[in-house]
C-alpha cells in the first residue's frame, strides 16, 4: 500500500505539472501577463522538487544530507522564493521588501542545510520557519491592499489561500517543536502538514487565474468591438481629436485631424510637441500654461479657442474641449482634446466687422444746418416759439420767482427746468427733482417732507424730505397737477412761509427753497373741477412759461433729427452719412403727438435698425401704416418684432 505522504506527493506533482504548463503557455503568449509566468515557474519548481529522487516529501533527512537531497531542495527553495513575487503581481502590491527578505532568509537556510552536521532540530529549519512567517505576513498585507483597491473577488480567493497557509504553518510549527514526542508515541515518521500547502494553493489559485483568463478574453472581445466602433467614429467624424501626454507630445490624432492639418499620415505627427509644431509662437506659451495648470490641479480644461498652424503654414481657428486622461493606476496620463474647425465662421464674422468698421469711417452729412452755438444743451431749435420760451426762461432764471412750466407731454419741460437752474444764482446749490405723478399718494408726503422716527410702522429712524435736502437751492416738482388735494395745503404753506413739519413730527422746520413746477394739465380747468386749490395755483403761477409742442415748430424738425441721429449713433456705435429727402419730409409732416420724446425714440429705433450709410425709417412707416392695429391690443413692441422677423 502506498504511504499517505507519497500519495499526496504524486497528486501534488501531477497538479503542479498541469497547472504550470497551462500557466506558462498562457503567460508566454503574446498578450500574456507576468503573473501567469511566475505562477507557472512556481508550479514547475514544486513539480521538480516532488519527482526528484527521492520521490515525494523527504521524511528521513537527518543531517548531514546527501547530495541528492541538497540538489532536490534547490527547487523547494525556488518555490518559496518565487511565492512573494507572485503575491506582488497578483495583488498589485508594489513593495519589494518582503520578496528580497524571503530570498535572503531562504538562501541562508539553504546554506546552513547544505553544511549541517548533526544538530536536531537543525538551525536551517528554524530559519525556514521564520522565512515562511514573513511570507504569510506579506500575503495578508497584500490581501488588505487588494480589498482597499476594490478588487474584492480576487482578494477573497487569495485570502482563502493565505488562511490555509497560516493554519498548516501553525500545525507544522507545533509538530516541529514536539517531533520527538510524536515519534515516541506513534512510532511512525509523520510528514509536515505544511507540505499540503502546494497542492491546495496551486489548485485554488490555478482555478482563479484561469477564471481571470476567461474574463480577460471576454473583456478583450468587448474591447475589440468598442475599438471598432471608436475607430469608425474617429474615421468619419468631422472633429479633430488629439491626445497629448503631460509634456505636450502628440500620442494620437484622428484621420480628420491629419487631413485638416494637410498631412498624409499620422506617423508624420506622432511624437512631435503640440506647442512647438502646431501653435503660433504668441499663443504657444499661453496654451502651455493653461495645460500645465489643468494637469497640476487635476481640473478639466475650460472650453477655449486658438489658432492651429497647418503643414502649409495656413492658420485654422479651432474651438476646443479638453479632458484629462488617466492610466491604470489613476495617475494623469495626458489630455484628450476635441476640436471644431470654426475658421469659416470666424472669417465671415471678421469680414462683417471690417465692413462695419469701414461704414463707421464715413462722415454724417445730413441735409440740415449746423447747430447754433447759443443753443442750450438738448434744447434744440431756431423757431420763434422755442426761442421765445428760452428767452423767458433765461430772464426769470436770475430771480428768486417761482416758475410754472406748462406744455404737452414730451415737450422738454425738465430741460427748461435745468436751463433755469444753470442760469440762476443758486446754480451751485442743491437741485432736487420730484415726479409727483410717479409716487403713490400715500408716500408723496413722506417723500417731500420726510418723517420722524416711529412715525409709522417701519420708520426705525428719521429721514429728511426733498424740501429739507433742497434747502438753499431749487426743487423741481414735475407733474404738479397729480399732487393729492389733501397734501396741497402743506405745499402752499412751504411756498408762503418756507415752513413745514415732518410726518409724525411736532417741530417746525424752516427752509429756503425756490420752486419750479411743471404740468401737462390745464391747472385752471383742474381748479374748476375742484381737483386743484385756487390759492396754490396763484402761488405757483407767478411766472408761467408755455413750451411749444413739436407740431407748432415744424421748422425745427430737421435740426432735431440731425441732433438725435448724431447722439444715438454715438450711443450705439454707428455712423451715418445722410437721410433721404422723402424720409425727412415725412418726419416734418407728422403731427408728433408724443412730441420730442416720441421723435427721440423714432430716431433711436431707426439708428438701431439701419445697416447702410443712410438712416432708414422702415419701422416708422410700419407704425403709420398700421395705425388701426396700434389702437388694438397689439403693442408697438409686437409690431417691431413682426417687422424684424419679416426682414430677417
Amino acid at each position: 500500500m502506498i504511504p499517505l505522504h507519497l500519495l499526496i506527493a504524486i497528486i501534488s506533482a501531477g497538479v503542479a505539472l498541469f497547472a504550470g504548463l497551462v500557466s506558462l503557455f498562457t503567460g508566454l503568449h503574446r498578450e500574456g501577463e507576468k503573473v501567469d509566468v511566475v505562477f507557472g515557474l512556481l508550479c514547475i519548481s514544486i513539480f521538480v522538487f516532488l519527482i526528484f529522487p527521492p520521490v515525494g516529501f523527504i521524511i528521513h533527512d537527518n543531517p548531514p544530507y546527501p547530495a541528492l537531497i541538497i540538489v532536490k531542495r534547490i527547487f523547494h527553495v525556488l518555490f518559496f522564493c518565487l511565492f512573494p513575487w507572485f503575491v506582488n503581481l497578483y495583488t498589485g502590491y508594489k513593495s519589494k521588501t518582503f520578496p528580497v527578505l524571503v530570498a535572503i532568509l531562504y538562501s541562508a537556510g539553504y546554506f546552513f542545510m547544505a553544511f549541517a552536521k548533526g544538530s536536531i532540530p537543525p538551525l536551517w529549519i528554524k530559519i525556514i520557519i521564520v522565512a515562511i512567517a514573513v511570507i504569510i505576513v506579506h500575503g495578508f498585507i497584500a490581501v488588505k491592499y487588494q480589498f482597499k483597491n476594490g478588487e474584492k473577488i480576487k482578494a477573497k480567493w487569495f485570502q482563502a489561500a493565505m488562511i490555509i497557509f497560516l493554519v498548516l504553518y501553525v500545525i507544522s510549527a507545533i509538530y516541529q517543536i514536539n517531533i520527538d514526542y510524536f515519534r515516541k508515541i506513534y512510532h511512525i515518521d509523520l510528514f509536515y502538514p505544511i507540505n499540503l500547502f502546494p497542492l491546495l494553493f496551486i489548485t485554488l489559485m490555478g482555478i482563479r487565474l484561469r477564471a481571470n483568463s476567461i474574463q480577460k478574453l471576454r473583456l478583450e472581445k468587448v474591447l475589440r468591438s468598442k475599438n471598432r466602433q471608436w475607430e469608425s467614429l474617429m474615421l468619419h467624424m468631422q472633429l479633430i481629436v488629439v491626445h497629448t501626454d503631460k509634456s505636450g507630445k502628440l500620442n494620437y490624432i484622428n484621420p480628420f485631424g491629419v487631413s485638416l492639418l494637410h498631412y498624409k499620415s499620422s506617423d508624420e505627427l506622432i511624437g512631435r510637441s503640440w506647442y512647438d509644431y502646431f501653435l503660433p509662437v504668441p499663443e504657444a506659451g499661453n496654451i502651455r500654461e493653461i495645460f500645465e495648470k489643468a494637469i497640476q490641479e487635476k481640473e478639466s480644461m475650460p472650453q477655449y479657442k486658438n489658432i492651429v498652424v497647418t503643414k502649409d503654414g495656413d492658420e485654422k481657428t479651432i474651438t476646443w474641449t479638453s479632458e484629462l486622461t488617466f492610466d491604470g493606476s489613476g495617475a494623469i496620463e495626458g489630455l484628450m482634446n476635441f476640436g471644431v474647425d470654426t475658421t469659416d465662421q470666424e472669417n465671415a464674422f471678421q469680414q462683417i466687422q471690417n465692413m462695419k468698421a469701414e461704414l463707421e469711417k464715413e462722415n454724417l452729412m445730413l441735409k440740415g444746418e449746423p447747430l447754433p452755438e447759443w443753443m442750450q444743451q438738448e434744447i434744440v431749435g431756431k423757431s420763434d416759439a422755442i426761442v421765445y420760451a428760452i428767452q423767458k426762461a433765461k430772464k426769470v432764471a436770475v430771480t428768486q420767482a417761482t416758475v410754472l412750466l406748462e406744455g404737452e407731454t414730451g415737450v422738454g419741460k425738465e430741460l427748461f427746468a435745468d436751463l433755469i437752474q444753470r442760469s440762476s444764482l443758486r446754480n451751485q446749490k442743491p437741485f432736487v427733482k420730484v415726479n409727483c405723478g410717479a409716487l403713490p399718494s400715500e408716500l408723496i408726503e413722506d417723500e417731500l417732507f420726510g418723517h420722524e422716527k416711529g412715525a409709522f410702522t417701519g420708520a426705525i429712524s428719521g429721514r429728511k424730505g426733498r424740501f429739507e435736502i433742497a434747502d438753499g437751492g431749487t426743487i423741481f416738482l414735475d407733474e404738479i397737477g397729480e399732487l393729492p388735494i389733501a397734501l396741497q395745503p402743506k405745499l402752499l404753506r412751504v411756498l408762503q412761509n418756507g415752513e413745514f413739519e415732518r410726518v409724525g413730527g411736532q417741530q417746525t422746520i424752516k427752509v429756503d427753497v425756490r420752486v419750479i413746477a411743471a404740468t401737462n394739465r390745464s391747472l385752471s380747468s383742474e381748479m374748476k373741477n375742484g381737483k386743484f386749490r385756487d390759492d396754490l395755483f396763484y402761488r405757483l403761477n407767478v411766472f408761467p412759461i408755455t413750451i411749444p409742442s413739436l407740431r407748432d415748430r415744424k421748422e425745427d424738425i430737421p435740426m432735431l433729427v440731425q441732433f438725435f441721429v448724431e447722439r444715438k449713433s454715438k450711443k450705439h456705435g454707428k455712423v451715418f452719412k445722410n437721410i433721404n429727402k422723402p424720409d425727412l419730409n415725412h418726419l416734418i409732416q407728422y403731427d408728433w403727438p408724443g412730441n420730442i420724446r416720441e421723435m427721440r425714440n423714432v430716431i433711436e429705433r431707426a439708428v438701431i435698425n439701419s445697416e447702410s450709410e443712410t438712416i432708414r425709417l422702415d419701422l416708422f412707416y410700419q407704425t403709420l401704416n398700421n395705425k388701426d392695429k396700434l389702437h388694438s391690443s397689439r403693442s408697438l413692441e409686437e409690431l417691431e418684432k413682426e417687422h424684424i422677423l419679416k426682414v430677417l
